[in-house]
């Protein structure tokens, strides 16, 4: 059965948590592999951490790290949190400790709950709060009532830090209006029930995780959290899914194709699977045929969604169709509910032809206030439509996306993936693609490399499918048949497994570092 939608619209992520909690209070609503927790007890956890954090001085505005594991704890210090009127900053355990003390202090933390990190500096001021620990998740809540200081739609509710291009991480803020917004837009979209098991697959300091948390938990629905070493064993990970009933899971593209060849070794059945919703980055028609060839399209549902975590999480919605894999394109779809889509030509005029691709740029009421201490970088990503102080803010993803004959956003690649080779610009996405069409490879990243003669010469990693061996001179004559000669790699390299970050995407970096640590 689907939830019946509360009355009263919900302003924040505590209004959406408590409705559902009003709703279906006996149901499961996170486990991991030591605990479950119902609603209602979900619900008193979480209020007796936001007690603890306030007596420890935490209050409405502030920045509050979270530092731990993922797991039902976890997620009631979030609840937590966000009952405060604070908002959560995650910090990766897996991130090296030079990245989480500048996120700690761009973004004026001064109470962590969790595990403080032994390397950082002394400098740093910190009250450690053992709020989770020390708190059960049995017992009654606080006597009180919820503080006449709740949470407003427009407070924070978390900040997530991307990476930046000069290697200074990016602080987003994001308010409780704006996540509200995603899921009000996603419930029309998709059939979520109470019944669902949700998997939370990714880091807490990713923003993927934002929609496998409150997906779940605005629905009445059940949200798994499995042993971090699973996310990264793909056989294991399968056979968890099957055995905890998961149906819907969320997955970037890179580990979906570890994950396809898993289930194809595995040939174990997933009944329980009614949706795979892809995400971060580009997804590829190849990735995906042989999935479809062996399970279908109709369950689960392969939905792709484009989103940045300056849109809060997702921005389209397109179901995947067997037109789609007949081509090479990445269809992204059709905007969410409130959002406005403006494709950019070099020159800032609007590109309106079918097929030639421009930046997006996007506005609606998930578009994020801009980043932490970046003025300068806030003016050139969030302009104004037209400019001035009646105009509309938007936000410029440096993506490249066109419109296809039907209207639907079609995803290029990033523009900074754009490189001169021999005079030409080129899109390392139509190189991967092309190499990606070949029968035998799965997947494909290409990159351009300095060579001793002060040229560029375009290298590019293959990872075969499952039981096939992608034979580089076949390749050579397969690629040779597609694109001009400017645009064939000079190397190939084949590959059993692609480096992945903590986010899941393919680790472009650490591709590149080990090749030019092999190659001299």
């Amino acid at each position: 059965m689907r939830p019946t939608p509360a009355t009263d619209a919900p302003r924040t992520l505590v209004d959406v948590f408590t409705a559902a909690a009003t709703a279906c209070p006996d149901r499961p609503a996170v486990s991991d592999e030591t605990t479950r927790v119902t609603y209602r007890a979900l619900d008193e956890w979480s209020r007796r951490i936001a007690h603890a954090l306030r007596a420890d001085g935490v209050r409405p505005g502030d920045a509050v790290a979270l530092r731990m594991e993922a797991g039902c704890a976890a997620v009631a210090a979030i609840l937590g949190i966000l009952r405060t009127g604070a908002a959560y900053v995650p910090l990766d355990l897996r991130n090296p400790a030079e990245r989480n003390e500048f996120i700690v202090t761009d973004s004026g933390v001064r109470h962590l709950v969790g595990e403080r990190d032994a390397d950082w500096g002394a400098a740093l001021t910190c009250t450690a709060t053992a709020t989770v620990t020390g708190l059960s998740e049995g017992g009654p809540a606080p006597a009180e009532p919820e503080p006449a200081a709740a949470p407003s739609g427009e407070d924070l509710a978390y900040v997530i830090y991307t990476s930046g291009t000069t290697g200074r991480p990016k602080g987003v803020p994001v308010r409780h209006s704006s996540v509200v917004a995603l899921l009000t837009a996603a419930r029309d979209l998709f059939a979520f029930e109470r019944e669902d098991r949700w998997l939370l697959f990714h880091s807490l300091a990713f923003d993927f995780s934002v929609w496998e948390i409150w997906g779940p938990l605005s629905s009445g629905a059940a949200l798994v959290v499995p042993p971090q070493w699973v996310t990264r064993a793909p056989e294991d990970l399968i056979a968890l899914i099957a055995d905890e009933r998961i149906s819907v899971l969320n997955q970037t593209p890179t580990a979906f194709t570890m994950l396809a060849r898993a289930r194809e070794s595995a040939d174990r059945p997933l009944p329980d699977l009614r949706y795979i919703v892809f995400g971060g980055e580009k997804l590829a028609p190849s990735v995906l045929r042989d999935w479809a060839r062996a399970v279908g399209l109709d369950r689960p549902r392969l939905v792709n969604m484009y989103g940045i975590t300056e849109v809060t999480v997702h921005a389209t919605f397109h179901h995947v169709t067997p037109r789609d894999l007949e081509g090479t394109e990445s269809v992204v779809g059709t905007p969410l509910d409130g959002f406005t889509v403006r494709i950019a030509g070099p020159d800032g005029t609007e590109v309106t032809e079918p097929g030639v691709p421009g930046e997006l740029w996007l506005s609606g009421p998930q578009v994020t206030e801009g980043y932490l201490n970046r003025p300068e970088l806030n003016a050139d990503r969030f302009p104004a439509v037209p400019p001035g102080p009646d105009g509309v803010r938007h936000y410029r993803s440096g993506d490249l996306v066109s419109r296809n004959a039907d209207g639907a956003l079609v995803y290029h690649g990033r523009a900074d993936l754009q490189v001169k080779l021999r005079g030409h610009r080129v899109e390392l996405g139509d190189i991967e693609a092309a190499v990606r069409s070949h029968d035998s490879v799965l997947e494909a990243v290409a990159w351009p490399r300095e060579s001793a003669d002060g040229g560029r010469r375009l290298f590019c990693v293959v990872l075969g499918k499952e039981g096939a061996e992608p034979d580089i001179r076949a390749l050579r004559r397969h690629v040779a048949a597609k694109l001009p000669s400017y645009m064939h790699p000079s190397r190939y390299q084949v590959v059993h497994e692609l480096p992945r970050t903590v986010n899941g995407k393919t680790d472009r970096a650490a591709l590149a570092k080990t090749w030019s640590e092999n190659s001299g």
